[in-house]
């Protein structure tokens, strides 16, 4: 019997931090912070992945991980200190808005 991993995050103001992690079937994610010292670490293994993330201002970083499978993801962080990572190691396919002030992108795609 299949998983279903679904995840919606909403944070707003202060010393935001979301960490995640999700293994199995039918992931998906979608975070939202929008003030002051965000991080979003996620991290999804297997099958249908997805990530929304959305973090606003202040120290942003978002690293991200999907490994199997229909990864997608999509990033958008608009102001301060940004940094984004991004590792997909299966089907891959993502989007990045950073509408920068510190900018910084890494992106592993195979």
């Amino acid at each position: 019997m299949p998983i279903t991993l679904q995840t919606l995050l909403e944070s707003s103001g202060r010393d935001n931090v979301i960490n995640l992690a999700q293994s199995g079937v039918l992931n998906q994610a979608t975070l939202s912070q929008l003030g002051e010292d965000n991080i979003a670490d996620l991290l999804q293994v297997g099958s249908n992945n997805q990530a929304d993330i959305l973090q606003y201002g202040q120290d942003n970083e978002v690293e991200l991980l999907q490994s199997g499978n229909d990864n997608q993801a999509s990033i958008t962080q608009i102001g301060n200190d940004n940094l984004v990572q991004i590792n997909q190691l299966g089907s891959a396919s993502f989007s990045i808005e950073q509408i920068a002030d510190g900018a910084a992108i890494t992106i592993t795609q195979y």
